[in-house]
């Protein structure tokens, strides 16, 4: 939903990114850069550009299957991707179209004719139909320019945005055909849930949005997400419904645990704060939905904060958080816990059990801390096997037995549990005072 057209570069050549970025740039577009091929296909999913420009000949995976495994990803089918190779070869031209290319440029490249082809691609790509081909739903477009019309009107909304979790594991299991079921069937959940009068969009890959008229929205967040877990066994062989989870792999390679689909919803609503535009919306929205992927299984996250600027200020962009790993299966104590380790300085990710610690380490492994609540210690222990080093994981346990027993298999230290939180507390911050620099 962004409105400047954002154009992603993967070579491994610095140089000519470098310059490759300075030419895009000066002709307005926002310039992305990857350096491989793996590199690409994860900041493509992750950062919805317009259109790529890909080298063949690059490292960790070459041009050829980021292009195969982009066109096989319902999130990034549709982009237009241009060549960059210095390989003129008609062989090697042919195997890129046949893998998905729309069109190639060989280097040294003339930028009047790299900057016309981009021109082009681009103007064709709008010009295709305003509906989503997949779902058949209103498009980005149609949705953005729903959201300018409210917002120019002064009409009040509440826009739900609506993104799958675990999706990639799901299509690197099942495939992209059953991946597109998964989609389809988001998308029939949300056709019955939302009211008669919403606009219903279909963002692009496994993103939706709803607008809504009006400013109660949480009774309709609370449908969606049981009508959706009531449906999503449906798509799992039975062996993987009954184990409660997916194995496979992250994009560092390690070996993971991947729950099953679920969704996460972020509102953000006018009736609560203003907005100048639909970048300001989007914004706060991919906040929310990030907030949201941080709880396990189907969330929502509502925006009830009531002031008139955008909240990511100048002073707070950019700043890098410890991250901290919390499970913990009791409700009361994992509040206790997020609050002291946020009040400490720390991001929470926040985990019930092992296989949603798996699943949250898949996207951000960097972890500065784990504190586990009783868990089975191999299946914690194997959280880290894979890892040169493991953070300091604290590990709250029920007697002395367990204490050397957690001690003995590398905790850090040991939590004493008492129904009484404070008392774990106080533990848990005399600890966090000694952790090592």
């Amino acid at each position: 939903m962004s409105t400047q057209t954002r154009i992603l570069i993967a070579d491994d050549d610095p140089l000519l990114c470098m310059l490759l970025r300075d030419t895009l740039c000066q002709a307005g577009f926002d310039v992305l850069v990857a350096h491989n091929g793996d590199e690409l296909v994860r900041m493509a999913q992750e950062q919805a550009p317009h259109l790529l420009l890909i080298d063949l000949m690059m490292p960790v995976m070459d041009g050829y299957e980021a292009i195969r495994q982009l066109r096989n990803d319902t999130r990034t089918a549709h982009l237009p991707m241009i060549i960059l190779t210095a390989r003129s070869a008609s062989a090697d031209v042919v195997t890129g179209f046949e893998t998905g290319a729309d069109d190639y440029i060989v280097k040294p490249y003339d930028v009047d004719v790299l900057l016309a082809r981009i021109r082009g691609l681009l103007r064709r790509a709008s010009q295709r139909p305003v509906n989503n081909p997949l779902t058949g739903l209103p498009g980005n477009i149609r949705l953005q320019s729903e959201i300018e019309r409210r917002l120019s009107q002064n009409l009040g909304f509440s826009l739900i945005y609506v993104d799958l979790d675990n999706f990639k594991a799901f299509n690197d299991a099942y495939g992209f055909s059953r991946g597109d079921r998964a989609i389809h069937l988001l998308a029939e959940v949300l056709k019955d849930i939302a009211p008669e009068a919403d606009f219903l969009g279909h963002i692009g890959g496994d993103d939706f949005a709803l607008i809504h008229a009006d400013a109660d929205v949480e009774s309709l967040c609370q449908s969606l997400i049981a009508a959706f877990d009531a449906r999503v066994g449906t798509l799992y062989d039975e062996a993987d419904l009954r184990r409660g989870y997916l194995q496979g792999y992250d994009r560092q390679g390690m070996p993971r645990q991947f729950g099953l689909l679920s969704v996460s919803i972020a509102v953000v609503s006018t009736h609560w704060r203003e907005f100048r535009s639909v970048e300001d919306i989007s914004q706060v929205a991919a906040e929310l939905k990030n907030q949201a992927k941080l709880i396990p299984g189907s969330s929502y996250v509502i925006d009830r904060r009531r002031i008139s600027k955008h909240p990511l200020s100048d002073d707070r962009r950019g700043q890098e958080y410890p991250m901290a790993l919390l499970i913990c299966a009791d409700p009361k104590l994992s509040v206790a816990l997020e609050s002291t380790l946020r009040s400490y300085g720390y991001r929470v990710l926040l985990a019930a059990d092992i296989v949603a610690a798996h699943t949250l380490l898949a996207r951000d492994p960097a972890m500065a801390l784990c504190i586990a609540d009783r868990v089975q210690e191999p299946a914690l222990w194997a959280l880290w096997e894979h890892y040169e080093t493991s953070p300091p994981v604290l590990v709250i346990v029920t007697d002395n037995t367990a204490a050397h027993a957690a001690r003995s298999a590398g905790a850090y230290a040991t939590i004493f549990y008492s129904p009484d939180t404070s008392h774990v507390i106080d533990q848990v911050l005399l600890q966090l005072s000694n952790l090592p620099e």
